[in-house]
């Protein structure tokens, strides 16, 4: 072998190495950095995630439940042309005064109320009954624009000039 073929092949030998030597480092550092960056990726993952889970918090905000009162008069009686008189609590707590006729089924709705808001209605004839008057009243209550559900009544079939009703929303 000519010293010109043993310095090719010394050259040639030292590249390989240098090769070898390169691709070993690189190996070593990418090996040295994969937790690193799997490290940072599960940080941002999660970053993410928990931003994430704050802005539902702030769009499931609990809205405050919204109520309404519908109020109901019915009477009976012999005599036509006569007037009852009827007091409601608002949902502004005014009493509001009514007067309606008798031999006639009345409903008014009022709202919207919120939780522990009396609902009360009284109602007495204007007129003298001699004793015929027969009433009947009923409040109902509705959540969050189910449908109305009876929660207090108060009806007779004996004869009165006056009935008081009450009921407190409670649930």
């Amino acid at each position: 072998m000519s010293k010109k073929n043993r310095l090719r092949n010394n050259f040639k030998m030292k590249i390989m190495n240098n090769k070898t030597k390169v691709k070993s480092s690189n190996l070593r550092s990418v090996g040295q950095l994969l937790p690193i960056r799997l490290i940072w990726v599960m940080i941002l993952t999660l970053g993410l995630l928990n931003t994430g889970c704050e802005n539902n918090k702030e769009e499931t905000e609990v809205e405050p439940d919204e109520y309404y009162v519908k109020y109901e008069v019915n009477s009976s009686t012999i005599y036509s042309g006569g007037k009852l008189e009827v007091t409601i609590n608002s949902e502004t707590n005014v009493p509001l005064v009514l007067t309606i006729d008798q031999r006639v089924l009345w409903e008014v709705i009022i709202g919207p109320v919120e939780k522990g808001f009396v609902a009360s209605m009284t109602v007495k004839a204007i007129d003298e009954t001699n004793d015929q008057l027969k009433l009947f009243t009923n409040i109902h209550v509705s959540k969050n624009n189910s449908p109305f559900a009876l929660k207090k009544t108060d009806g007779s079939d004996t004869p009165r000039d006056q009935v008081n009703i009450t009921y407190t929303i409670n649930y």
